[in-house]
């Protein structure tokens, strides 16, 4: 009985806790939804992409409409350079309206502000700003040869590594740092009110001063956009990488910021409902790890080894993480608050430096320093909202093992978790073998088409693609080029021994523990029956009628001591009633009933019939008590029926049992008087047999009118 009180606790914990579970990942996806704003920054950043694709053109064909190149067929020095002078100087400082084409319409220069705006909503924020990483002088590695052949010195580069095509991800991370002493930077402008400084003029000066050399390994355009709509600020980086083998990588990454981070009531409205639940698990965390210490009576080491456990590490974890994006948060926050502080003075320092005598004067300098500090505060900020949304990107995964947790305790929902912890074992053996294939595979087609085919030119990449290939994503064409005997011979043994072999394994290996969890979760009680339940016993303890569970347990382990855990003595409803003070009987005849019947279904293929009617007179027969008029008419049919012989038909005295108009409930308390009689009169084993034979006749009669009374499911 003290086993199912038990799981009874824990069910009903975990189905309360399921509800704060599910709302904290609610709680957590609208707030970094508000935080994010992920389809406004989608919207600016891949117009900015797409007008750089499709509008900065260069190798124009009479009579300069055509544009037949773009930056990524930017694959020279001269390229770079006509790509900045008739490409992107085109879509970023227009000095005049565009005409529709084979127009002769001359339209008038553009305005200040009209200049200053980007794609109609987007006002510029300062120049364009140009920064270079130049390789550093480095020993060759073979400096006999290097020497002889006139190369040395020899070069290397620091940071970004451009032996193969760079990711998006990668770029943005390994950023130029302007600090180091092989980096230098150029800015752009373009100021009516100097006709004598254009773009092309900036251009044609670097060009002669041959800023991009051997020595060139990364360049960084950059330019910051501000659009008013979304109130974001957006710092758009073109980067050309000049690897040491002689191709041109490019790639645009861009660092986007809302610079209101409450701009409705809603978003802190989230942020409240996530950050309390948070704090409401951190007190209940360190409550119950104050409760374990004074447990132990303060034995700090004996207390710590009873407290973690694999859930409360996880509960620790998914607390210190929120914190950790709470932090980065607030200093995201504080970053934003400095910038959109800084933008109220654009205006009137650079109007300093348009109405003063040149470009070389000191109020230019001072909206240049300012625009230095304007992009090396973006920069920074980027860090700080790179780090928060790399903790946020995590940060389900902890609310998804809270989920767990909160399944563990419900059989019907644990199903899945049960599955896998049962068949650990047999996933490890797996997994040692399919690894071992697997990386073998990975080996095999570094070797084979590693030089020809870029997926296969490193450890990580190969090992991606022969992920993917698992899932059906591959591409054969690609491993042609090494030929076809190959690529056959590595696809399709790669396809035979993984896909067809072991991923059919793997499923086997699950399906058999889950048809085992299955089968013994179907006895178990439904989520809703659990829900139902909390919900009456919440209602019958709310009207005084319903002692809570946990009171139960305590008070009979106090009462019969921590042996009471592992006794097997049969108990009665009065022995718990005595142990428990103030349980109502019904409550605790319902609870053994329940508890006996879980036993039951549990172990029905291994208990008797005989078992469960003695049981169940046992705990219902209150012992040393007169029987009930029911009970006594059952008894006295059964004893005018001791002296029949065991083969006689009984059917006539169990009709006269039915037609008396007793329950299951009663012919069961009967049956265990019965038994407890005969154990006092062995000498009679027949008429003890025969008054059974009565009894359960009886008893099956009323279940076959009716097998949905629960006593008929015992």
């Amino acid at each position: 009985m003290l086993s199912y009180l038990k799981g009874e606790i824990e069910g009903e914990a975990a189905v309360k806790n399921l509800p704060a579970a599910i709302l904290l990942i609610v709680w957590f996806f609208l707030m970094n939804l508000s935080h994010e704003q992920p389809d406004s920054i989608h919207s600016v950043e891949k117009s900015i992409d797409y007008d750089i694709y499709e509008n900065a053109n260069f190798a124009f064909s009479s009579p300069l409409y055509m544009g037949h190149k773009n930056f990524q067929d930017v694959n020279t020095f001269a390229d770079w350079y006509s790509w900045m002078n008739l490409g992107f100087s085109a879509i970023y400082f227009p000095t005049s309206p565009a005409v529709s084409e084979g127009s002769s319409s001359v339209l008038p220069d553009m305005t200040f502000n009209e200049a200053s705006m980007y794609l109609q909503h987007n006002r510029k924020i300062g120049g364009v700003k140009l920064v270079q990483q130049r390789l550093v002088d480095a020993e060759c590695k073979n400096p006999t040869v290097a020497h002889a052949m006139e190369l040395d010195p020899c070069f290397q580069f620091e940071g970004l590594d451009l032996r193969l095509k760079p990711t998006e991800l990668d770029v943005s991370q390994e950023d130029l740092v302007e600090s180091r002493a092989s980096t230098t930077v150029e800015w752009m402008d373009y100021l009516m009110e100097f006709p004598n400084v254009t773009v092309g003029s900036q251009l044609r000066d670097l060009e002669l001063s041959r800023w991009l050399n051997n020595r060139t390994y990364r360049v960084k355009v950059s330019f910051m956009t501000y659009n008013a709509y979304y109130d974001m600020l957006t710092t758009t980086s073109i980067h050309f990488m000049f690897a040491i083998s002689g191709r041109i990588f490019k790639q645009i990454t861009h660092r986007s910021v809302i610079l209101e981070a409450h701009s409705t009531f809603e978003s802190w409205l989230y942020e409240v409902l996530f950050f309390g639940h948070i704090l409401v698990l951190f007190l209940n965390e360190g409550f119950e790890a104050i409760c374990c210490i004074r447990e132990h009576k303060c034995r700090v080491v004996e207390a710590w080894k009873s407290y973690w456990n694999f859930w409360n590490v996880v509960d620790w974890v998914s607390i210190l993480l929120a914190f950790a994006i709470l932090i980065t948060w607030i200093s995201q926050n504080i970053g934003q608050a400095e910038i959109s502080a800084d933008l109220q003075t654009y205006i009137p320092v650079h109007s300093a430096c348009r109405l003063s005598a040149s470009t070389a004067s000191a109020a230019c300098a001072t909206a240049r320093a300012y625009d230095e500090k304007l992009f090396e505060d973006m920069e920074q900020l980027g860090y700080v909202i790179r780090t928060n949304r790399w903790i946020s990107g995590f940060y389900p995964v902890c609310i998804m093992m809270r989920l767990f947790k909160a399944f563990a305790a419900q059989p019907r929902l644990a199903i899945v978790t049960k599955t896998l912890a049962l068949a650990a074992n047999d996933l490890t053996h797996f997994g040692i073998v399919f690894l071992s294939i697997f990386f073998a595979y990975v080996a095999m087609g570094m070797a084979f088409f590693g030089r020809e085919v870029e997926s296969f030119a490193s450890f990580d990449r190969a090992s991606l693609a022969l992920l993917r290939a698992l899932m059906g994503d591959f591409s054969v064409e690609d491993m042609e080029l090494r030929g076809r005997p190959v690529a056959f011979f590595f696809f399709g043994t790669y396809m035979m021994a993984a896909v067809l072999l072991l991923l059919n394994m793997l499923i086997a290996i699950l399906m058999d523990v889950y048809g085992q969890v299955a089968a013994g979760s179907r006895t178990s009680e439904s989520l809703w029956h659990e829900c139902y339940d909390i919900v009456r016993r919440g209602i019958k303890k709310w009207t005084g009628g319903h002692t809570p569970l946990d009171q139960v347990v305590k008070s009979y382990v106090a009462t019969r001591g921590e042996d009471a855990w592992e006794s097997e003595q049969v108990i009665s409803v009065k022995d718990v009633m005595d142990a428990v003070p103030g349980l109502d009987r019904a409550q605790a005849e319902a609870e053994m009933t329940s508890a006996l019947e879980e036993y039951a279904q549990e172990n029905a293929p291994h208990i008797e019939l005989s078992e469960v009617i003695s049981t169940m007179g046992k705990y219902l027969a209150p012992k040393l008590e007169v029987p009930e008029s029911p009970l006594r008419s059952v008894l006295d049919v059964t004893r005018c029926a001791e002296a029949v012989a065991p083969n006689e038909n009984v059917s006539e005295a169990a009709q006269e049992l039915v037609k008396a108009g007793l329950s299951v409930e009663v012919l069961l308390r009967a049956a265990g008087i019965i038994l407890d009689n005969g154990a006092q009169r062995s000498d009679n084993g027949k008429a003890q047999v025969s008054a059974l034979r009565h009894v359960v006749s009886s008893a099956e009669i009323l279940c076959s009118e009716d097998k949905t009374i629960m006593m008929c499911q015992l």
